[in-house]
């Protein structure tokens, strides 16, 4: 019975080796077991805005004068919700945000599972999502950090189970992630939602539901002493602020604008009456690195700070999670110079002048970038994405982009995930990528935020 039992043990244990060695050589890994690509630009050109420096890294891109007058610009378009009484200053209406709502809800929705959502569960998330058309708008201001969604729901949903899934490096591209507020953004507020756990706002550059547990009414008190209060810009990212028990109370972002009193930076809370008030910030040698001035000066050197700040974090479309897509970073990016961009990839190449690469054939296009384009301060976009040029480097033309992934046959993705310089060629060296889909046959502007810079480049 001994032997018996040893030789069935001894058996077993073989088949199940054969088992396992069938499944290693023959099983296709998942996406997440699946060693992540290595990428020829990523390992030849170093990963930090100040390699990239001309020999006078502090000689001006812009003269300050004409930086101030973008700023007043940017502060423009940053405070028009206080002042608008509608959606104009978005060029939007209620009329087409219903219809863009509608369409949404109508789609077949996918949890993050992979598994479809019953029609009656999303019929509901519209339906508490309901725009009110008369709503008379309340000025309002960001006091934490978070996401604009398209309706009010906070888990992710995707429009097929290949996107919820992630499959071949897709990118899980959530259908609600409209965009991020950062803290201290004006805000117009409309309804709220059905349950009241929601509030619908606009920023100066995007709309949506955002948890109400964010935001807080403003007087014109309030409004007065943030609007002509002198101004600083946060130029490190994820600064962590805490209170006196060392509790965490904000997570900056680089790019947010706040006001400045006698060396105190002014935060915004929620009063005990429920509308904003300030809390003071102490500047100290450390703080004097996170709060600057606004605009910052705009030079190659400073520009290579804020690289350095965003170089690596991770891709979050549409803000999600607190990180960045490709507009957003070039968003904040531009924000510390006090230079004013929409919040999509598309709506910022038409932003100020623009050249035209279309026509252009793709081997030439890198030595036009060379000629005309300003390091630092020089958008290159192509549909759906968005590059700041930082000059060339070995002969190349470089980009700093926080990309999602590198196109592969089948409408897969070698992924990125996460913010990088690279040359117009990343992923050349790939086998299974479609033939003309190299970033360089893809663009199709190069766009200058501040226009005066154009003649620079000329």
């Amino acid at each position: 019975m001994k032997l018996y039992t040893r030789k069935f043990f001894m058996m077993l244990l073989i088949l199940s080796l054969i088992f396992l060695l069938n499944l290693f050589l023959y099983h296709e890994p998942s996406d997440a077991a699946q060693a992540p690509r290595t990428f020829a630009d990523i390992e030849r050109f170093p990963q930090n805005g100040s390699s990239y420096l001309p020999s006078d890294p502090d000689a001006p891109i812009a003269d300050y004068v004409t930086q101030v007058v973008y700023a007043e610009e940017y502060l423009r378009r940053h405070f028009a919700p206080w002042y608008a009484e509608d959606l104009s200053f978005l060029e939007l209406t209620f009329e087409r945000l219903i219809d863009y709502h509608k369409s949404v809800a109508q789609r077949q929705w996918y949890s993050s599972d992979g598994k479809p959502m019953a029609r009656n569960s999303i019929d509901a998330i519209a339906k508490n999502g309901a725009l009110d058309v008369n709503a008379v708008p309340r000025p309002g201001i960001i006091i934490l950090p978070t996401d604009v969604r398209v309706l009010p729901y906070e888990r992710p949903v995707y429009d097929s189970q290949a996107a919820a899934l992630g499959s071949n490096g897709r990118l899980r591209l959530d259908i609600l992630q409209n965009s991020t507020a950062h803290l201290g953004e004006p805000l117009a507020i409309f309804n709220a939602s059905a349950d009241s756990n929601w509030v619908y706002i606009a920023t100066g550059t995007v709309v949506g539901w955002v948890k109400a547990s964010s935001v807080a009414m403003v007087t014109y008190d309030f409004i007065d002493q943030f609007m002509f209060s002198e101004k600083v810009v946060v130029a490190r990212d994820n600064v962590d602020v805490t209170g006196e028990q060392g509790n965490l109370l904000y997570k900056l972002k680089l790019g947010a604008i706040l006001p400045i009193e006698n060396d105190e930076v002014l935060l915004p809370v929620r009063g005990g009456s429920g509308f904003a008030d300030f809390i003071r910030l102490r500047l100290n040698s450390d703080l004097d690195r996170v709060f600057q001035m606004f605009p910052i000066s705009f030079t190659p050197r400073n520009a290579a700070l804020a690289i350095d700040q965003l170089i690596g974090e991770p891709y979050g479309w549409g803000g999600s999670s607190g990180l960045r897509d490709c507009s957003a970073m070039t968003k904040d990016y531009f924000s510390l110079f006090g230079i004013w961009l929409p919040r999509n990839s598309g709506d910022q190449a038409v932003t100020g002048e623009r050249i035209s690469l279309r026509n252009i054939p793709a081997g030439e296009r890198g030595g036009v970038i060379a000629n005309q384009g300003v390091p630092f301060a020089t958008l290159i976009q192509m549909p759906g994405h968005i590059m700041l040029y930082i000059g060339v480097h070995d002969g190349e033309p470089l980009v700093f982009h926080n990309t999602w992934g590198v196109q592969t046959r089948g409408g897969g993705r070698a992924v990125v995930g996460r913010a990088v310089v690279t040359s117009l060629k990343l992923g050349a060296e790939i086998p299974d990528k479609p033939d003309n889909s190299l970033l360089l046959d893809r663009i199709a502007v190069m766009s200058f935020p501040m226009a005066d810079l154009i003649s620079t480049a000329r």
